[in-house]
């Protein structure tokens, strides 16, 4: 490889899915801007922004494309068509609603589905920063799940940004991992 093509950014799409209301937005503006916002309504349909970070044991700079993706279920289908192309999957449930936690399955499912079962997820309960006595999820269930589907987990939150960074540095190598696995010609084509 010539020190031009090291240079060059690869493209690679991740996208965030769970239920309405578990943080997605804010996580993705806590890793892109640093930034939190109480009063952030819930996403319309997809939206996606750019991040280019340098994987320095890869010697490679990776253009990440992160899509926030409605997660109420009139805008499901729009959600999932923001699919199409990934290299990785952020799955987020709020550890204070069992609901979204319970859903997991289903997104799994559709992500199965829509893009095969082999492609890079990783599990992100969120909204850790508030008061235990109010998760409805342990640690341990989530562990749990993570382990029997075979993703990794981990606990964040946007408010705080506590495992924001870990967990993103884990899914953009993953999926570079991925992205090396099928090909680049190939995942540009598909980008």
């Amino acid at each position: 490889m010539s020190d031009s093509d090291e240079k060059k950014a690869i493209p690679c799409k991740v996208v965030l899915i769970g239920e309405s209301g578990v943080g997605k937005t804010s996580i993705i503006s806590r890793y892109m801007t640093d930034t939190f916002s109480a009063t952030l309504g819930s996403t319309p349909g997809a939206n996606f922004t750019t991040k280019t970070v340098f994987l320095k044991d890869e010697n490679q700079s990776i253009k990440f494309e992160i899509w926030d993706t409605a997660g109420q279920e009139r805008f499901r289908s729009v959600s999932l068509q923001g699919l199409r192309g990934v290299h990785g999957v952020v799955l987020v449930f709020s550890v204070i609603d069992y609901n979204s936690f319970q859903n997991l399955d289903l997104w799994l499912k559709e992500i199965s589905d829509r893009v095969g079962n082999n492609m890079p997820i990783v599990l992100f309960g969120n909204k850790i920063d508030l008061p235990k006595e109010n998760w409805e999820v342990t640690n341990e269930q989530a562990k749990e799940f993570a382990k029997l589907h075979n993703l990794a987990y981990f606990e964040t939150s946007g408010k705080t940004k506590l495992g924001i960074n870990e967990g993103f540095s884990y899914i953009v190598n993953e999926s570079y991992k991925r992205l090396e696995e099928i090909g680049r010609a190939s995942c540009r084509e598909r980008v």
